[in-house]
């Protein structure tokens, strides 16, 4: 199995191929009301599968994730994308993958 080191909110950590959104949450201690969101080059993805392999989905690529609750302040560019609060309120597949805000396409 191999292993890759990722940024998981501030925090660089070793991670599984196999992880899931899940796995990361229990193991990092995060509510369950927490959305994972991955960060991969211009592309935020919002994991709504949780017990899917990060590897067989877009967020697998990401070099960083964050955990979002609902109602929580944005705590960057990232997490104050009206498009996660979309994703959220209306998920149609195991993720939600849009551009990046701030960067310029």
């Amino acid at each position: 199995m191999e292993t890759r080191w990722v940024t998981v909110d501030g925090v660089n950590l070793p991670l599984p191929e196999t992880c899931t959104a899940d796995e990361i949450r229990s193991a990092l201690h995060k509510p369950d009301d927490a959305a994972l969101i991955a960060v991969t080059g211009d592309l935020v993805s919002v994991v709504h599968e949780e017990e899917r392999p990060l590897a067989e989905m877009v967020a697998g690529c990401a070099d960083a994730y964050y955990f979002k609750r609902p109602s929580e302040a944005a705590r960057n560019d990232v997490l104050a994308a009206p498009e996660i609060e979309t994703a959220l309120t209306d998920p149609t597949t195991d993720e939600t993958t849009f551009r990046r805000p701030g960067i310029d396409h």
